[in-house]
């Protein structure tokens, strides 16, 4: 009895030595030589998750020349040779009668200024709130306007026009005479608003609005014929030919920006009549649709509108 109670006591030691020895942390290898000892995936422990990348910050790009300079740039040179660079924000086209102006923003209070009639310039001025630089009528050499496109915009450019100065600068940094070079875009006469007037679309998709202004009439051409004309502020000309009897010989439109003549004769002006006089003498032409074409072919437009021609 005694000695199968010692052998049980023994068996018992024994397990619980096993088991203490089976659930205990192995002990940690001892380097060799320095050298660390090689860890197994069942000690390794497990890495730390990287840091997420800081997202990369893209380089700013050029501005948008459209935004920069919508409306286009200008150039003003001093005699001295200094050279300032202006930015048109925006643009603003007004008419007044047979007068029309554009006026650009250059920021800064600064402005440019053009004034035209009959395609002809009676005004240059630029200034800050107020004219500092300036030149009139025949003096303002240099400014031509472009064909209007598709959307009705042309493009303005003055080369080389020399604006005399008008009033003390307060810096003093332009003092005399300045040399002014721009390239500005503007809408034409398509936002023009007249009571009476006619639309004409081109074959290149381009439009524009032709408004009368004072100064229309009569003559009589070289064949002793009646002969009506309508002028608009840009300098063109719509130019009506009847015979003694009233019948429509002609319209012709002769175009000051694209320097060339569109023209029908005869049947060919479908949608054109010409009224008889009122009580005052006032006639009016009415067109339709009424095409007209360059000499060549290569142009035409069509007409749409009303024009007034008045008596007394």
């Amino acid at each position: 009895m005694k000695r199968s109670t010692v052998a049980a006591l023994l068996a018992v030691a024994v397990l619980v030595a096993a088991f203490r020895w089976w659930t205990a942390a192995p002990e940690p290898l001892t380097a060799v030589g320095g050298a660390a000892p090689p860890t197994t995936a069942a000690t390794a422990r497990p890495a730390a998750a990287p840091l997420p990348a800081p997202a990369p910050t893209l380089p700013a790009g050029p501005p948008d020349p459209d935004q920069a300079c919508r409306e286009g740039e200008v150039r003003l040179t001093s005699s001295a040779g200094k050279t300032e660079h202006h930015c048109a924000d925006s643009a603003l086209a007004s008419q007044t009668g047979n007068r029309r102006r554009y006026r650009f923003s250059l920021g800064r209070d600064a402005y440019l200024l053009i004034d035209t009639t009959a395609g002809a310039t009676v005004r240059v001025e630029y200034g800050h709130r107020s004219p500092e630089y300036g030149c009139d009528a025949e003096a303002c050499s240099g400014l031509s306007f472009g064909r209007p496109d598709f959307n009705g915009r042309q493009e303005i450019t003055l080369d080389g026009t020399r604006l005399a100065r008008e009033a003390p600068v307060d810096d003093g940094a332009q003092d005399g005479p300045v040399t002014l070079t721009a390239r500005l875009g503007a809408l034409g006469n398509v936002g023009a608003v007249c009571d009476t007037g006619v639309t004409l679309n081109f074959s290149d998709n381009s439009y524009t609005r032709f408004c009368a202004y004072g100064g229309n009439g009569y003559a009589q051409g070289e064949d002793g014929m009646p002969v009506y004309s309508f002028s608009n502020v840009d300098g063109g000309v719509i130019r009506l030919r009847t015979d003694r009897d009233g019948r429509i010989r002609s319209v012709e439109m002769s175009d000051a920006a694209a320097g060339d003549t569109l023209r029908c004769a005869a049947a060919a002006c479908a949608g054109a009549s010409f009224s008889p006089p009122d009580l005052r003498g006032g006639r009016t032409l009415s067109l339709i649709g009424t095409p007209l074409r360059s000499a060549d072919g290569s142009r035409s437009a069509t007409l749409n509108g009303q024009l007034l021609l008045s008596g007394d």
